[in-house]
């Protein structure tokens, strides 16, 4: 189910991609390739969500290596099928906000309760973990991408 209509446009996310930029420093992102044909670009991501991102695209269980610890990213990809009823009230995300102040998205989940539903305040890229582990859509504000564009041509 798409998010209701308001005064922003939303542009749906087609593919999530997860990576460790190659250039110095070495940056953890997440690409967010929209269906306009644009990306939108999430910097300093946390390294164990792109990892577990990453994990989920590969669709197979792999041990962790011996001595290896473990994140709770991990233990939730790996026992999804515990967390079915989180799954399914999980509607859909959405990155709609931006803090002027310290330049930090805000992502809302959506919840369908039996009816009622339930907008949660997330960090985006949390948020997108959760997407992608129960396969659900994901929403950027059009307006946060033309700022983003805005910002990266000015450079």
């Amino acid at each position: 189910m798409p998010p209701p209509k308001g005064s922003d446009i939303l542009l749906e996310a087609r593919n999530v991609t997860a990576m460790i930029t190659p250039s110095v420093p070495n940056i953890p992102v997440i690409v967010l390739e929209l269906e306009d044909g644009r990306e939108f670009t999430l910097y300093n991501v946390p390294f164990e969500i792109v990892e577990a991102l990453n994990k989920i695209e590969r669709q197979k269980d792999e041990p962790s290596l011996p001595g290896m610890r473990e994140t709770v990213f991990d233990i939730l990809i790996d026992m999804r099928n515990f967390f079915e009823e989180l799954g399914k009230r999980l509607e859909y995300v959405v990155i709609d906000e931006i803090d002027y102040n310290t330049y930090l998205y805000t992502a809302k989940a959506s919840f369908n309760l039996g009816g009622i539903y339930m907008m949660r305040r997330m960090v985006p890229s949390h948020a997108i973990f959760l997407a992608r582990l129960f396969d659900k859509p994901i929403y950027v504000s059009k307006r946060l991408v033309d700022e983003q564009e805005s910002f990266e041509n000015e450079e």
